[in-house]
């Protein structure tokens, strides 16, 4: 299998590993759908206050972020389409994004950066303007 097809793979798992943790953890069924980005959403709120309140360990931050990118683009990948890249341009911090029409969509970043810096970030919306960018 190439490595693109297994970041795919990856990403794809990582997107339904999003799935399984959303019912772990709200005892919600979501789907690979825009209200399931919405419920998604809310528990990006929840994890933004716990860490305010406590720091998430790194590794919890960082899978937590990558499942949720992986949702947040799978869906895209829905929506619009897409491919999965691992930039490795800093090697000391590679970073997964999802390239389409000559763009790139860091999904797990903005995941982490609402956890960490700015619980006022939706993803919701930098999905919507994701997707706004498409006919710009």
């Amino acid at each position: 299998m190439s490595e693109l097809k297994q970041l795919n793979q990856l990403m794809l798992d990582s997107a339904e590993d999003a799935i399984k943790y959303v019912k772990h953890i709200s005892d919600k069924d979501i789907k690979l759908d825009y209200a399931g980005l919405g419920e998604l959403d809310l528990v990006l709120d929840e994890l933004a206050k716990e860490n305010a309140m406590t720091p998430l360990e790194d590794k919890v931050l960082f899978t937590v972020s990558t499942m949720f990118g992986a949702f947040i683009g799978e869906l895209f990948k829905i929506e619009a389409g897409g491919e999965w890249f691992m930039d490795e341009s800093d090697p000391k911090a590679p970073f997964i994004v999802l390239n389409y029409a000559g763009r790139a969509y860091p999904f797990a970043s903005v995941c982490f950066e609402k956890i960490v810096n700015n619980s006022e970030i939706s993803a919701c919306r930098y999905f919507e303007l994701a997707l706004s960018n498409l006919e710009a």
